[in-house]
C-alpha cells in the first residue's frame, strides 16, 4: 500500500514534455542522475554524498511522518542498512511532501537505532521533488530508488527490496540482472494499478459510469486479484443505476468468499446514501448482510449498519431493534471503542430519529477524547 501525495492534482506528464527533461533527473530506470538535489536538502542525520561512490549500491527511500506504510517500512530498510552497509549498500532516507523540519527531526531522534541511516528533510517543491519525484512520476510513498554508478537501476516499494534482492544486487552478475528485471516488472504493474485507481477516482467524482467501468477494467487487466476491484465494480453499478446486475452480484457472494464481509459492509454503506433504491435491492442486501453477521458474529457496528439499512427500507421497528442491539453489544469487552456513542444512537432511534453519520462521528470523537484524558489523568495520579 502507498500513501498518495496529499496535494496531488496533476495528471500524467504530457508525452511531448518528456524530451524537455534535462540530463541528471531521475526520470526512469536506466537514466543518469547526480546527487546534486540531495546536496540541496536539509540533513537531519548524516550528510549528503558529494559524489556517487563507484560500485556502491544506493537505496534512496522516500517517506513522510504522516504516511503509515512509510513508517511500517522503516524497520525493514534499517535492517538492510545494518546488514549490508559493510558490503557496499548506502541507504539514504529522503523525507518528502512534509511541512516542518522539527517534527521530522524529532521522529528520527525518537527512532534512534531503529533509523540509523542518513536522513534529509526536503519540504515541498524543492530540488529533490523537481529533479527526482516529478520526472519519475512518483505520486505515492513509500517509494525507493536504486542507484549504482550514477544510473537509476531500479524503483519501487521499499518492501520489494528484500534481503535476497539486495544481497543478489550486491553480488552482481546474471542473477542481479534477473532480480532487477523482476523489480522493474513489479514497478510497472504498480504504476498501472495506481493509474487505473486514479482514473476511477476521477470518473467517480464526475459520476460517469462509463468511465468508471473503463477504469475498473483497466485495474482488472493490471491486477486481476486487486482487493479494491469488487468495491469499484459495485460503485460503478450504483452510479449506472444498474440494480439488476448489483442484485446478481449480491447473490453470488457466499460464505466461501473471504472478501464477503468487506464487500457487503462497503456496499451497505454506499447503498444507504442512494436515493430511489429499488425495494428488491434493499431486501437482498439486508438478507445477505444478516446472513454474513450470523456466520461471522455480530458487533455494535454491524447492528448499527443494519439499523440504518432497515430504517431506509421503511422497517422502523426492526431498525429500532437493531439499534438497541448495537447499544448492548457496545458494552461487550471485545468492543475496543467507547460504548456511549452507540447508547446515544440507540436512544435517538428509540425516539424515532435516525442520527446522521456526522452526529455519530462527533459523539465518537468526543468519547475517545474523554477516554484519553481520563487515562492520562490516571497515569499522573
Amino acid at each position: 500500500m502507498k500513501c498518495l501525495h496529499r496535494s496531488q492534482t496533476a495528471p500524467l506528464l504530457a508525452l511531448w514534455s518528456l524530451c524537455l527533461i534535462p540530463a541528471g533527473l531521475a526520470q526512469k530506470v536506466g537514466d543518469s542522475v547526480t546527487p546534486d538535489a540531495l546536496q540541496k536538502a536539509d540533513w537531519v542525520q548524516g550528510e549528503a554524498p558529494t559524489a556517487w561512490e563507484p560500485g556502491k549500491l544506493y537505496l534512496i527511500e522516500c517517506w513522510a511522518t504522516w504516511c503509515g506504510p512509510c513508517i511500517a517500512a522503516i524497520p525493514h530498510v534499517d535492517e538492510l542498512f545494518d546488514k549490508y552497509a559493510s558490503q557496499g549498500l548506502r541507504v539514504i532516507g529522503m523525507n518528502v511532501w512534509e511541512d516542518g523540519r522539527e517534527k521530522v527531526a524529532k521522529f528520527v531522534a525518537d527512532k534512534g537505532e531503529g533509523m540509523s541511516y542518513p536522513v534529509a528533510y526536503t519540504g515541498r517543491n524543492g530540488a529533490f521533488e523537481t529533479d527526482w519525484l516529478k520526472p519519475a512520476e512518483v505520486r505515492g510513498i513509500p517509494h525507493g530508488f536504486l542507484v549504482r554508478d550514477g544510473k537509476v537501476i531500479g524503483m519501487g516499494h521499499p518492501s520489494g527490496f528484500t534481503d535476497e534482492v539486495i544481497g543478489t544486487l550486491l553480488k552482481g552478475g546474471d542473477a542481479a540482472q534477473a532480480a532487477l528485471d523482476e523489480l522493474q516488472a513489479k514497478a510497472q504493474q504498480q504504476q498501472a494499478v495506481a493509474a487505473a485507481r486514479a482514473a476511477w477516482s476521477e470518473a467517480s467524482k464526475a459520476q460517469d459510469p462509463v468511465a468508471m467501468k473503463a477504469a475498473a477494467d483497466q485495474l482488472e487487466a493490471a491486477s486481476p486479484g486487486d482487493l479494491y476491484l469488487p468495491l469499484l465494480r459495485n460503485e460503478t453499478l450504483i452510479a449506472a443505476k444498474d440494480f439488476d446486475s448489483l442484485e446478481k452480484r449480491i447473490e453470488e457472494w457466499g460464505p466461501e468468499d473471504s472478501l464477503r464481509p468487506l464487500i457487503l459492509t462497503s456496499l451497505a454503506r454506499s447503498i444507504e446514501q442512494v436515493e430511489d433504491l429499488p425495494e428488491s435491492t434493499s431486501t437482498k442486501l439486508i438478507a445477505a448482510y444478516e446472513a454474513m453477521v450470523s456466520e461471522q458474529g455480530n458487533s455494535a457496528n454491524h447492528s448499527m449498519l443494519l439499523a440504518r439499512l432497515k430504517w431506509k427500507a421503511g422497517d422502523e421497528d426492526a431498525a429500532k431493534e437493531d439499534a438497541a442491539r448495537a447499544g448492548e453489544l457496545a458494552n461487550d469487552p471485545s468492543n475496543y471503542l467507547p460504548s456511549e456513542p452507540y447508547q446515544k444512537f440507540a436512544e435517538s432511534m428509540k425516539t424515532g430519529t435516525m442520527p446522521s453519520h456526522a452526529e455519530f462521528t462527533a459523539w465518537m470523537q468526543a468519547a475517545m477524547k474523554a477516554a484519553r484524558e481520563k487515562k492520562e489523568a490516571e497515569k499522573k495520579s
